[in-house]
């Protein structure tokens, strides 16, 4: 599950730098250099079974980055983080999956996009809420699901009487709140 995911951001993420260099942007060196250290991060730290916490939300705020540059509209995308992140722990790329799939199916066919994320860690403990407008969802009955059966695979095996996981879905909101138990020390590679 982890490795399927780089692909597809990365095709992605080069899209977006090529249109920006197409519109000869200023903002390409820039979006090179977060692409940059979103490669170093996938390549050299999600080996290992967990990963500082503050790399983690640096990678996401990284790929938020990214997706604003893509989109005409940022006006509704919000991130907040609280509390103390050093010296904790996550499973690598656990996190991500979810915001990914807040802009694919939170961005209109304009490119406005509504996604709104907090993260509060306090002692051990992470609560991560992201919710998104549905502006982009149509359900196919043949795949749809998969992702998220994959998620709530993952946190079972690795998190095991350690999380919660809560999605709401109405007509117009899709909303996720995970509470999660952080690990304590560094795992090694895997």
């Amino acid at each position: 599950m982890r490795k399927q995911t780089n692909p597809h951001f990365l095709f992605n993420a080069l899209n977006s730098i090529y249109s920006l260099a197409y519109k000869k942007s200023d903002l390409v060196p820039d979006a090179i250099v977060t692409l940059s250290e979103m490669m170093r991060y996938m390549l050299y730290e999600t080996d290992n079974k967990t990963v500082f916490l503050e790399k983690e939300i640096n990678y996401i705020k990284n790929y938020i980055e990214l997706q604003k540059l893509r989109l005409n509209n940022i006006e509704n995308i919000y991130i907040n983080i609280h509390g103390e992140t050093r010296n904790k722990y996550i499973e690598p790329l656990l996190l991500i999956s979810f915001i990914e799939n807040a802009f694919k199916y939170g961005t209109d066919y304009k490119g406005v996009a509504y996604v709104k994320i907090k993260i509060s860690i306090t002692e051990n403990v992470l609560d991560f809420w992201i919710e998104n407008k549905m502006e982009n969802y149509k359900k196919d009955p043949e795949n749809s699901g998969i992702g998220l059966t994959n998620i709530e695979s993952r946190l079972d095996l690795l998190y095991p009487n350690s999380h919660q996981l809560t999605i709401t879905e109405t007509e117009n909101n899709y909303s996720v709140h995970l509470n999660l138990i952080l690990d304590q020390t560094q795992g090694t590679i895997i």
